[in-house]
């Protein structure tokens, strides 16, 4: 048995699903060349280009309902009945978030806003399988295939309310466990997903330290008011904004590679008022 093949094989394998350190990987092919005198995984790829991809979220929905806000939210209820018939998850995660999310301290926010924002910030399984949903389904958007039509109109929406009595942009920062690629300075990308970051960096201290945002964002609204937690500085970004990389820093003393973000202000928008559109 090649002993040193069956080692390549499997830390390229590591490596290509991300479930593999950088300083893992150094540390342990140096292991390795003091055992076998040569080193077989770390030449397989750059480190600095290998992660996931930080890109502009092709397969994520993007519908921010401009120009046609009225129309959606008027149909948008058709789509609901559907949603809670047939999604228990959602349904039972509903029920529950009604009765502890807070009433609307903003004339123009509805009680179904608070609870989305509740829901979304108490609730992780629902918070990842939303998310999930939203980053690939695209091709699903406005058909019974997408579980979460009136999850995200109305977390859509309560952004959108929100920032209208809120500073236009900010800064806010996103930490994680993930690596990403970091081969990236001056391209654009989008999270393609609803992402939740803080508008200071010590509030992070339990989300991770290996990749860090620093995100300057143009339209994410401060949603601390109605969010299931205590933190201070909650700030929900949504999937349609786009971003320049402008730089990604590392050995930052708060985290190991820092990437720096700032709004294009030109939002996505493949899918808008898709929603709305005749059925054909």
């Amino acid at each position: 048995v090649n002993v040193h093949a069956h080692i390549t094989i499997i830390i390229k394998y590591m490596m290509d699903n991300h479930a593999i350190e950088e300083f893992f990987c150094s540390n342990f092919c140096f292991h390795l060349d003091m055992k076998f005198g040569k080193r077989p995984a770390c030449g397989l790829k750059s480190l600095k280009n290998w992660g996931l991809p930080l890109d502009m979220a092709t397969d994520s929905i993007d519908d921010m309902f401009d120009g046609c806000r009225s129309e959606a939210a008027s149909m948008i209820d058709l789509f609901g009945v559907f949603e809670w018939h047939f999604n228990r998850n959602f349904s039972f995660a509903w029920a529950s978030a009604e009765r502890d999310a807070k009433k609307p301290a903003y004339k123009f926010l509805k009680e179904d806003h608070a609870i989305v924002m509740y829901m979304y910030t108490k609730l992780k399984h629902i918070q990842e399988d939303f998310n999930k949903a939203v980053k690939t389904g695209k091709h699903k958007y406005s058909t019974y295939g997408f579980k979460y039509h009136y999850f995200y109109f109305y977390l859509t929406d309560a952004i959108q309310v929100l920032r209208q009595n809120q500073t236009s942009c900010r800064t806010t920062y996103h930490r994680t466990w993930r690596q990403f690629n970091r081969n990236v300075v001056h391209t654009n990308m989008r999270f393609g997903a609803f992402t939740l970051a803080a508008s200071t960096k010590p509030a992070f201290d339990f989300n991770g330290n290996v990749s860090c945002f620093e995100i300057y964002t143009c339209f994410g609204a401060d949603v601390t008011y109605y969010s299931a937690t205590n933190q201070m500085g909650q700030v929900l970004i949504p999937p349609y904004e786009v971003f320049k990389i402008t730089d990604v820093l590392t050995n930052d003393p708060w985290c190991s590679v820092v990437y720096k973000l700032e709004s294009t202000k030109i939002p996505a928008r493949d899918l808008n008022c898709k929603l709305t559109e005749p059925r054909t």
